[in-house]
């Protein structure tokens, strides 16, 4: 059981990003469709779905993966998104300023990939070369997206969560748990026609050189996708080598309903106990609070996740380590941003090339509150600090931070630019604090 679950943890990485680099033999010599046909079978009957029609499978190398990957950036102002969210990243300490976002994602991605289902096409992809085994297990993992897809149309649940990454990772989350509780269950009952060692030898030898050297921003929501995807199925906040699978009907429910926020997803109680069910509160920048020549471009709700690595010093972002137990036990949030109970962060664009972030936040109660406002200094260093100060002691000063109650308000960028009214922004944050009603 130790070895098998450890193995397991170890396929994750398989699954998620086997690489180039671990090619072993030559493709022309898989039957795909023959593949297809038999992992269809496994899958099904896994998860006692069937397939509503047969999933298409093509091969696809890391050039052609790369070419697609930037279409689909483009799709529907993905750039402009990407762009604006680089810009958001920088400004809250996310990512340093030297950071390309977009040629940083493409790299991981590039690097990363062995196979992928993609629901406009209704068709899997597989990156030539693999071994016959390896691709055996990544099908088993892309083909529960596709049954999943038939029954729940993953690209309807996303597009419905457009401008909430923090929704949008959660239902990822639960993808990805969904694909790797069946791809677990798949291997055990296949492990006698598995060639284990050379699965295991094949993954030993992919390259994760971009996705380690990357920023938490890049690699933790992409691997708490996986990670605590699974463990939030399985009902727990800390996973173990004995903690026992989820139950199919469980995953069923689960997509049934899937949770509103990773706050949900990394601590399952909020979700699956009724008497703790906590859904996430939804806070609005009003635009009356806009200053004259600004003008809101990018409206999100980042979440636990990512407040969870805002609020962690730079110091202490530690970056990945791709060992098979530290990532089953790894932590995706921080105490300071636990408590969580809604935000919205708005990039806010003004006269000549002028940009600043207002981040508003709520919280459960006020210590929540208080823990992540004394989490901010450490997080976002001195010159944030000597900013606060300043505000403090003069009421004319830009106002980087503001607080009222369980309500929270972070500004950055060009602060002194915007101009936003202390006064005001402290009358909305009184109100969001008054609609949570009592604590």
């Amino acid at each position: 059981m130790h070895a098998t679950r450890t193995l397991s943890a170890m396929l994750l990485l398989v699954a998620l990003c086997a690489s180039q680099a671990s090619l072993t033999q030559d493709p022309g010599g898989l039957d795909l469709q023959a593949l297809g046909t038999e992992i269809e079978r496994g899958v099904a009957a896994v998860t006692g779905r069937a397939f509503r029609k047969p999933v298409a499978i093509a091969t696809t190398n890391a050039e052609e993966f790369t070419a697609y990957a930037i279409g689909k950036l483009e799709e529907d102002g993905g750039a402009e998104r990407m762009a604006s969210d680089e810009v958001i990243a920088k400004h809250l300490g996310l990512v340093g300023r030297d950071v390309d976002l977009r040629a940083l994602t493409l790299e991981v991605l590039a690097e990363q990939v062995g196979g992928f289902y993609d629901p406009p096409t209704d068709s899997f992809r597989v990156v030539e070369g693999l071994s016959a085994d390896l691709t055996r297990v990544i099908m088993a993992h892309e083909f529960t997206h596709a049954l999943d897809d038939q029954h729940y149309d993953l690209d309807g649940l996303d597009t419905a969560r457009e401008g909430s990454t923090d929704a949008q990772l959660a239902l990822h989350a639960l993808a990805e748990g969904s694909a790797m509780e069946v791809m677990e269950r798949w291997m055990m009952a296949n492990l006698a026609t598995l060639d284990m060692a050379a699965v295991q030898e094949s993954q030993a030898s992919f390259s994760s050189a971009a996705l380690q050297a990357a920023p938490s921003y890049v690699w933790k929501p992409l691997l708490a996708s996986y990670m605590a995807g699974q463990t939030f199925l399985r009902k727990v906040e800390r996973r173990t080598l004995l903690t026992p699978p989820a139950s199919m009907a469980d995953v069923e429910r689960a997509w049934s309903a899937p949770p509103r926020s990773m706050e949900q997803v990394l601590h399952p109680a909020k979700y699956w106990d009724p008497e703790q069910v906590d859904e996430p509160t939804a806070v609005s920048l009003p635009d009356a609070l806009i200053p004259e020549g600004w003008t809101a471009r990018r409206r999100d709700t980042l979440g636990e996740l990512l407040l969870g690595i805002l609020v962690t010093p730079p110091k202490e972002r530690s970056g990945l380590e791709v060992d098979p137990m530290k990532l089953m036990s790894m932590s995706y949030t921080h105490p300071a941003a636990a408590g969580w109970d809604g935000d919205q962060v708005v990039l806010l664009r003004g006269p000549d090339g002028a940009a600043a972030t207002v981040l508003l936040t709520v919280w459960d109660t006020a210590t929540d509150a208080d823990e992540f406002e004394a989490s901010l200094v450490p997080a976002l260093g001195p010159e944030f600090a000597g900013a606060v100060d300043r505000a403090e002691d003069r009421a004319d000063a830009p106002a980087p931070l503001v607080r009222a109650g369980r309500a929270v308000a972070l500004v950055r960028g060009d602060v002194a630019r915007l101009g936003l009214d202390r006064t005001a922004l402290r009358a909305h944050l009184v109100t969001l604090d008054r609609s949570l009603g009592e604590e």
